[in-house]
């Protein structure tokens, strides 16, 4: 048995590229898919959670607020009682810590 040695910058065979999903690809267009964010998906009462948290990182209290209480009626109870699932789906605990998305929306409640 013979071992082919090849250059070490030809490392794959003739017509491999399709294979390996690599080479030019200008005929395919990529398919984008609206999904929400896994937060989103998780809260039981479906609110904009990126939306009012965007509006808080800007110091947006009011709207914030107006935006949270247009999805959910009682923001004072909800952040109370929630069990927020959207905290243990959240992408950023992948990172380090998931964002305290129960403990800003109590922060904005205080602004109402």
């Amino acid at each position: 048995m013979t071992v082919q040695h090849k250059p070490f910058a030809i490392t794959l065979d003739v017509g491999s590229s399709h294979l390996n999903k690599t080479g030019s690809w200008r005929s395919m267009r990529p398919i984008y898919v609206d999904r929400l964010p896994p937060c989103n998906k998780a809260c039981p009462s479906g609110e904009n959670i990126q939306g009012w948290l965007s509006l808080a990182e800007e110091k947006n209290y009011q709207g914030a607020w107006q935006l949270l209480t247009r999805d959910n009626p009682f923001p004072a109870i909800m952040g109370r009682v929630c069990y927020h699932p959207c905290e243990s789906t959240c992408n950023r605990g992948q990172l380090d810590l998931p964002v305290g998305i129960n403990s800003v929306e109590r922060f904005i409640i205080g602004f109402a």
